[in-house]
């Protein structure tokens, strides 16, 4: 008993931390007060004391001051990927009593709640911490179950169903993810539920044929076919009804969602009025996939997809008749001269299609609880065995223990090709690459499909040598068509989206296929390799931005220039859709979801390290100037070395109006621990003559605020300066903007500077324009009005060829040894 006891306090902290873990990362999603903070604090004694004790020295700082409290998790692993790696405890402090203490996943939700009440003040705070309190019971179970009845996960072999069923963790995207609000018992959790292996018979309705509608695009009544199954298992007082009735259709139905179904008025009334009966259940036993509500048979030519009225992280999973629709739409296209067309062109997905589906009404009003899609199962008899898992279940961390199955995977791949396994994984993610990318651009280029090809939806075909060989797609109802395309479409397939509402504008798809495609699926597979240390996650993401790249001139839609240079990309905020209890399956089409910004991780493609992130504190930059006889250095600011100094500069009079950074050490201790290790901007001491005189601060307007005010490009880069000697003698302004931007301009990755200067300091104004800006435009930043200024290499070289050869000449010795 003892030990149960013990097994079941392990499992609750197992499932709470992974729970927080997906919570916090979805917090970091969709909100911006948080920001990395580096190593033990000097002047801030509470928090050191703390730290001393814990052996991370890299958190997650969430800024919760305006409710009183900043909260601390320990990072294990950073990504740009998206998704991070926390330890545990996450601690939060009080601000007004310097009180700091451990939390757990339910305070750290509350707090969210409570920062979030500004903005979204309608935050259902009980119903998301009841969801909350469920996600976590439930995986509790999931894997007590798993520990006592189950085996390994991880196989590099594992045939479709035993995929579907290993996604313990759920999506690690999504801050519930084991929610499963409407099972109303364990037995019910237990035989419906994946994890758990559920089997079950169908349920069977006979239905009045006025109250259905069925659309099958392979040519017959899928009732009729349901008709024929059902009478080759039923009892005899249930064929005797059949018989009684030969013109009403058969509907199975999900056990659990029959019971619902029969509580439903409507449905009573039709009972009432025969035109409906309830006849049991019977047949084949018919198991979960990941989704919970899409049911699998290995002898059925059909899986099927039910309504389910239980709440699936975000959502009750209740099919839309709109998204009935888009399945047919989408079978009938693929047998159309140009939908075989597609096919052809791009083997490397199959579309794993929904041609059938079922609708009830009832006096004019649908049912939607008997809402039925039926796919083809490609997954039948010998076909069961191939080696093809959904993407989600491949990108699952290890579970108690085990490895992984990705690592597994990379392993066994190695092992085949007799190569390292970092090759191995590099190789393995570029031939992910070649199969998604190339199809997904041509298919929206040249036929305006696009399609929710994120992990759930995204399966992968394995071959001999474990590397990925095929991508298959599935749930037609994420299919969208380009507005662009509607001609050649409507050609093809007239009734396409006249019932689907499948045809959207260019400008719409863009965003979302964006998401689905690169925030979801690859980045989450770059996240996986790299997360696991297989991989390094800049070698994966760089590799991303040069397989977009390729297709950037043919590319005639925008998405490829949207993808690779846009500042940031929209991704979904599950976690506040849940905050303000909203329903994606039942809201608008046009807003089913709250989405915000997400700085696009193929920026770092062009990020100057040696501006941001330099991995030295050594000189970077010196120069000698002639005429003044100066040597002005540029190191990397060391914050044990350079805090007190630059306390003191900041705190002086001519600094306090324009930097605004003028306190209590303790403050700006904060500001450094929390830039140092950030990716918008770095800070620099500049030495003259070995004498420290002034500071720079860099920064990368693809993360930086101002480069939200204009259309910032990659490859733009800025810096703010602060000379600290007032006496004119000393200070040597005009030389130290010379060095600063030979510093910026030596990195090859920077395209232009830019300046944005208060449009009121005409003194900053004569100083940039003397370096060679030009004023291009006024904008309007959150806190001033500031000139846009803009400057290029060649107008600073042609105004300063001393610095050109300068430059030149540090360069000179690289060029002849790369040559």
């Amino acid at each position: 008993m003892e030990t149960n006891t013990l097994d079941s306090i392990k499992l609750q902290q197992i499932s709470e931390e992974t729970n927080f873990n997906a919570l916090l990362n979805s917090y970091c999603r969709e909100f911006t007060n948080w920001t990395r903070y580096a190593g033990i604090p000097k002047y801030d004694a509470p928090l050191a004391d703390y730290l001393v004790t814990a052996t991370d020295r890299l958190h997650i700082r969430f800024d919760f001051s305006n409710i009183g409290y900043e909260v601390y998790a320990p990072l294990k692993f950073y990504a740009d990927s998206g998704r991070h790696i926390f330890n545990f405890p996450v601690i939060a402090r009080n601000i007004e009593t310097d009180a700091i203490a451990s939390i757990d996943i339910y305070r750290f939700m509350e707090l969210a709640v409570q920062f979030s009440a500004a903005e979204f003040p309608d935050a259902a705070a009980d119903v998301v911490k009841e969801r909350l309190s469920n996600s976590v019971e439930n995986l509790q179970k999931f894997l007590s179950f798993f520990q006592q009845n189950g085996k390994p996960v991880n196989f590099a072999k594992m045939n479709f169903i035993a995929a579907e069923q290993s996604l313990f963790l759920g999506h690690n995207a999504h801050p519930l993810p084991k929610g499963r609000s409407g099972f109303n018992s364990d037995e019910e959790l237990f035989k419906y539920s994946p994890e758990t292996k559920g089997s079950f018979q169908l349920s069977y309705f006979l239905i009045a044929p006025a109250n259905i509608t069925e659309k099958n695009a392979e040519g017959f009544d899928i009732t009729d076919l349901f008709r024929i199954e059902l009478s080759e298992s039923a009892n005899a007082e249930t064929i005797a009804l059949l018989d009684q009735y030969p013109d009403h259709k058969v509907v199975p139905m999900h056990p659990w969602e029959a019971g619902y179904l029969l509580n439903q008025s409507a449905v009573q009334a039709m009972q009432a009025e025969k035109l409906l009966f309830y006849l049991g259940q019977f047949g084949e036993a018919y198991t979960p996939t990941s989704s919970v509500r899409t049911v699998y048979n290995v002898a059925s030519d059909w899986m099927l997809k039910f309504s389910l009225h239980v709440k699936i992280t975000n959502s009750q999973r209740v099919n839309l008749v709109r998204e009935l629709h888009r399945g047919y739409d989408v079978s009938k296209l693929l047998k159309t001269t140009l939908g075989k067309a597609a096919k052809a062109e791009f083997p490397e997905i199959e579309f794993i299609t929904d041609p059938a589906f079922i609708t009830v009404n009832y006096q004019g009003q649908n049912i939607d609880g008997f809402n039925i899609s039926i796919r083809h199962n490609p997954f039948k008899g010998e076909e069961a065995e191939k080696n093809v898992t959904l993407l989600a279940a491949l990108c699952q961390d290890g579970l108690l223990g085990q490895k992984p199955r990705l690592v597994h995977v990379i392993e066994e791949a190695s092992i085949n090709k007799n190569k390292s396994l970092a090759h191995t994984a590099v190789n393995w993610f570029k031939q992910y690459l070649h199969l998604c990318v190339a199809p997904i651009v041509g298919l929206y280029n040249h036929y305006g499909m696009a399609f929710e090809f994120h992990q759930q939806n995204v399966m992968v075909e394995l071959d001999k040598d474990f590397y990925p060989a095929k991508l298959y797609f599935r749930d037609n109802q994420g299919y969208f068509f380009s507005d662009s395309k509607a001609e050649a479409l409507q050609k093809a397939y007239p009734e396409i989206a006249a019932e689907s509402g499948s045809i959207v504008p260019n400008e719409y798809i863009i965003p979302k296929l964006t998401y689905y495609l690169l925030i979801n699926n690859i980045l989450g597979v770059v996240n996986a390799l790299a997360s696991n240390g297989l991989a390094d996650e800049k070698t994966l993401i760089d590799l991303v931005y040069l397989e977009f790249k390729q297709f950037e001139n043919s590319d005639t839609t925008g998405l490829v220039d949207y993808i690779i240079n846009r500042r940031s990309w929209e991704v979904k905020g599950n976690l506040l859709t849940n905050l303000c209890n909203i329903d994606e399956a039942s809201a608008p089409i046009d807003n089913p979801a709250i989405y915000r910004e997400f700085p696009n991780p193929l920026s770092k493609y062009l990020f100057a390290e040696n501006l941001i992130k330099p991995q030295t504190k050594e000189v970077l930059y010196s120069r000698y100037f002639p005429k003044e006889d100066v040597t002005i250095n540029i190191r990397p600011f060391d914050i044990d070395r350079d805090l007190e100094m630059v306390h003191d500069w900041f705190n002086q009079e001519h600094a306090k109006p324009i930097w605004k950074m003028d306190g209590p050490i303790k403050g700006l201790e904060l500001f450094y621990r929390t830039l140092l290790p950030n990716d918008a901007s770095h800070s620099f001491i500049g030495e003259i003559n070995g004498e420290p005189t002034f500071t720079i601060e860099p920064y990368w307007p693809m993360r930086d605020g101002v480069g939200a005010c204009y259309e910032a490009l990659t490859t733009d880069y800025g810096a703010h300066l602060l000379i600290a000697p007032t006496d004119k003698d000393k200070k040597y302004s005009f030389e130290t903007g010379q060095a600063l931007m030979d510093f910026i301009f030596e990195q090859k990755e920077v395209g232009k500077c830019i300046g944005e200067a208060a449009v009121e300091s005409r003194a900053m104004h004569i100083f940039v324009t003397r370096l060679g800006f030009k004023l291009e435009k006024v904008i309007q930043m959150p806190y001033k009005k500031a000139n846009l200024t803009f400057c290029y290499r060649d107008w600073y070289w042609e105004k300063f060829p001393e610095a050109k050869a300068y430059a030149q000449a540090k360069l000179a010795p690289f060029e002849t040894e790369e040559a």
